[in-house]
């Protein structure tokens, strides 16, 4: 039986954590919780890892992702917490699925700008960017590549976002 108490206290006590230790104990610790968890509570408790704001995490997400089957956005809204580059996005569309999906929703968050519908407070507050600020044209052309690969409705719509918001940002 799901536990919505047992997951605001994992928040709880992992952001008072973060306010206390530096952010590589935190994150030491943090992560060693969270692959203890139940699975139920897996997808949930990646959120306070946001709050670390370190490229390790996106070392961590390579190897965890294997413990979820729905793949969220909030796995792309992590990687790009983290500061994901366009070398590590294009290292996980070209591994395929999981992967992929959140190299595109991450990607898609690094390329969000201003206050757009349903953007998070917290993707307004760091504008994440991919840290290697690739050209928007190299980003468009590899992305219409992978479309060959997986042209599902899902993959479609966020590459369409992807272009849309980097041709955007020229303005």
């Amino acid at each position: 039986m799901y536990d919505q108490n047992k997951v605001d206290d994992f928040f709880y006590r992992s952001e008072e954590l973060i306010g206390k230790v530096d952010k590589e104990e935190a994150f030491t610790i943090i992560t060693k919780e969270i692959e203890d968890c139940e699975d139920q509570y897996f997808n949930e408790y990646i959120t306070v890892l946001n709050l670390i704001r370190n490229d390790k995490v996106l070392d961590w997400i390579e190897i965890n992702i294997h413990r979820t089957v729905n793949i969220g956005q909030n796995w792309g809204h992590l990687a790009a917490s983290s500061y994901l580059s366009w070398n590590r996005a294009e290292k996980w569309l070209t591994a395929g699925r999981p992967l992929c999906l959140v190299a595109l929703d991450g990607i898609m968050f690094c390329t969000t700008v201003g206050e757009r519908l349903n953007q998070s407070l917290w993707m307004r507050e760091i504008q994440p960017k991919l840290i290697d600020n690739p050209k928007p044209e190299i980003v468009a052309t590899r992305l219409q590549k992978h479309l060959q690969i997986d042209n599902t409705h899902r993959t479609k719509a966020t590459i369409n976002k992807i272009i849309e918001n980097l041709f955007d940002a020229r303005q």
